[in-house]
């Protein structure tokens, strides 16, 4: 992990293309959507945390909350994305284009908010907008395609590297471990906000190792009896062919050859 967190990487202008009027208004509204929510913030609030007194200003620049959302996401997502991109491309060059192990496709997906949340001597609030976008799922669907696409090959590595577990099972995984990694980082970037000086950085890469150790776990688990058990039941009612063929071959391979041997005498009997 160690490697990876003091990799050196190209530095990046943090405000991307923007900046004046519409950059303040950017990180404003970062903030607020951050403390209060997509829905509970008001264009009012952003514009008095931006300092401007026009009240057209938003208007202006933006047009509607939607363009704020993606102005938001253009400044910070897009460089992180591009981050994720790079790394992913580097380490296949590695592996010789073999399937990545679970750890790496792991870091793959949290090192660069990682590194954002801790590299970062400004106060932080990405990680926290990230936790109340996800809360809109209209708003996170809308926008999750248009800034993902490293995030996307990085599902896609998880696909590759496991072509023995139903896609379906695999996608929840991904889901799932993103939900736990935002959430964690964003409790990591409030309380490096909240204590500033006094905040370790040290703890802070802990948490991070034990993270990315941790969805790593998530990835390799293998299906429990009871998840295989539900699969065949689901597909005894409707077709289930996300989650049957290689579940059904996973579970052959796994039954020890005694019970293998008994199952195929009882079908052969009836």
């Amino acid at each position: 992990m160690a490697d990876a967190k003091n990799k050196s990487r190209p530095t990046k202008n943090r405000s991307g293309e923007i900046n004046g009027t519409k950059l303040e208004l950017t990180l404003a509204a970062e903030k607020v959507f951050a403390m209060n929510g997509l829905r509970g913030a008001t264009l009012r609030q952003i514009r008095e945390e931006a300092g401007q007194k026009n009240e057209s200003v938003i208007h202006y620049h933006f047009g509607s909350r939607e363009a704020i959302i993606e102005s938001i996401l253009n400044l910070r997502s897009n460089p992180i994305d591009a981050e994720r991109l790079a790394m992913l491309a580097e380490l296949r060059r590695k592996n010789n284009g073999l399937p990545l192990s679970s750890m790496v496709i792991a870091e793959t997906c949290i090192m660069p908010l990682a590194r954002y949340v801790l590299d970062n001597d400004e106060p932080g609030y990405y990680l926290r907008f990230l936790v109340q976008l996800r809360m809109d799922r209209n708003a996170w669907r809308r926008f999750n395609g248009l800034h993902g696409e490293g995030s996307q090959n990085s599902r896609k590595a998880l696909h590759e590297a496991k072509p023995y577990m139903p896609v379906a099972i695999l996608d929840q995984r991904y889901v799932s471990m993103q939900y736990m990694h935002i959430n964690g980082l964003a409790a990591i970037e409030q309380v490096k906000s909240e204590k500033k000086g006094g905040f370790r950085l040290d703890e802070g890469w802990i948490r991070v190792d034990d993270m990315i150790t941790t969805a790593a776990a998530i990835f390799d688990a293998p299906l429990s009896p009871s998840t295989l058990a539900a699969i065949q039941e689901a597909d005894a009612r409707h077709a289930m062919p996300t989650y049957m063929g290689v579940a059904m071959d996973q579970q052959r391979s796994w039954q020890p050859a005694a019970v293998r041997s008994a199952a195929e005498d009882e079908k052969a009997g009836a």
